[in-house]
């Protein structure tokens, strides 16, 4: 069985201690004021996020770049050098062209490394539910997974994972064109919370809406509720926009509905996506059956 390396990008949201615990190598992604650009590391080398927030919201407009095809040769050509085959999984082609950059990449390292393999797997995902998707890839990688198994099972598990979305108001998601102006200024009438998922085809969509947080929770747990049942014992994870008292809130709200047995990990959102979602947004992830 050939030796392969999973490799991801910054998007996935995953604290550091995931990163020294499985040696997770990823490539980092980058997120600029005006000419000012920063690249996002899991371990905030570069960018801290508090520093990050703060610019958000004292009005200053964060755009992202996408990872080029040169990034990823270069990450991956190491490995490929050393006979290792390499995983990839990142970022959803459908929020990001960084996927088809992948794709380029890999073309071109195959022509130079024919006896390698590079599979690439499109997570549909971002965050901490990409970050979700990395993990039990890991997971099945150190229990002795070929690298075919684990981008098989991560397809079918990519389907499966159920992330919810509530942004403090849809503006800053229009302004990147995630969503469009009349959504969003429905998402913003007073005191109502829109209610984003991951499709089928890893895109941002509304789904609901609830008057303040609780509220949006609530039909977010209801939600979760229809689709894994009032048993579930799975892995949880919220991430948040400097909204840590929501992001608490979300995650004793979710206990209290399907038992404190289940552990809660409550991580900061990365600069990346928190350049989409503006500040104050909370995302809960989980395993279902079904998006």
């Amino acid at each position: 069985m050939s030796k392969y390396v999973i490799i991801t990008d910054a998007t996935c949201d995953l604290p550091q201690r995931y990163v020294e615990q499985f040696s997770l190598d990823y490539i980092p992604m980058e997120v600029n004021f005006g000419e000012e650009v920063h690249l996002q590391y899991l371990d905030e080398r570069a960018l801290k996020l508090q520093d990050f927030y703060q610019r958000l919201d004292g009005g200053e407009l964060a755009k992202t770049t996408l990872i080029t095809a040169h990034t990823f040769t270069e990450k991956f050509r190491p490995y490929l050098k050393k006979g290792l085959d390499v995983l990839y999984t990142g970022i959803s082609s459908g929020l990001s062209a960084t996927w088809m950059q992948a794709i380029m990449a890999r073309e071109e390292l195959l022509e130079e490394f024919p006896d390698r393999k590079i599979v690439l797997v499109d997570s549909m995902s971002a965050s901490v539910a990409e970050g979700m998707i990395v993990l039990e890839a890991l997971k099945r990688q150190e229990a002795g997974a070929t690298i075919d198994e684990v981008a098989a099972h991560i397809e079918v598990l990519r389907q499966k994972v159920l992330a919810y979305l509530v942004p403090e108001n849809l503006e800053t998601l229009r302004r990147g064109g995630r969503v469009s102006a009349a959504k969003a200024f429905i998402g913003d009438l007073v005191g109502v919370k829109p209610i984003l998922s991951l499709t089928d085809e890893g895109k941002l969509a509304p789904i609901g809406k609830g008057r303040g947080f609780k509220k949006a929770f609530l039909e977010i747990l209801d939600m979760s509720e229809k689709q894994v049942g009032k048993a579930y014992k799975g892995q949880v994870i919220i991430a948040h926009a400097n909204n840590e008292s929501s992001a608490n809130l979300l995650g004793k709200m979710f206990q209290e509905r399907f038992g404190t047995e289940n552990e809660v990990v409550t991580v900061p959102l990365g600069p990346v996506i928190s350049a989409h979602t503006g500040t104050g947004a909370v995302c809960i992830v989980l395993k279902g059956t079904k998006r």
